[in-house]
């Protein structure tokens, strides 16, 4: 099972890869909220390997997470709120919101970096 979220994850990062290399300067909404998800399905195959199921809530997820490595668990914690803001708060100034959202994706990049080192000491991860 965890092959599967391993193949999401990657999935994932290709699309980000092409939306970020084809669109450099735009749709930073949509790169955070890929961010979120690549990092969230790769800490699904910590938690199946370490015998959790994996949830449809989030935040039990991330407290489940939590449970087995606190920095890996506060990285992805930090990719959800940015996605949710990117998803959830930008209905105000779109041009404030964008900004937010390039500030937040250039966070998450660092972030998921530190999220696939963390995910290596419990899953093989192919960096």
């Amino acid at each position: 099972m965890p092959k599967l979220y391993e193949n999401k994850a990657d999935h994932n990062q290709d699309f980000l890869d092409c939306i970020n290399s084809d669109y450099p300067e735009s749709y930073f909404d949509w790169k955070v909220t890929v961010q979120f998800y690549v990092g969230l399905h790769r800490c699904y195959c910590v938690l199946i390997n370490k015998g959790f199921s994996v949830t449809s809530s989030h935040q039990t997820n991330i407290n489940n997470v939590k449970s087995i490595d606190e920095d890996l668990s506060r990285k992805l914690f930090l990719l959800y709120k940015n996605s949710r803001q990117s998803r959830y708060d930008g209905f105000v100034n779109q041009e404030a919101m964008d900004r937010i959202n390039k500030i937040n994706f250039t966070a998450g990049v660092s972030n998921l970096k530190s999220i696939v080192n963390l995910v290596s000491n419990y899953y093989p991860v192919a960096v």
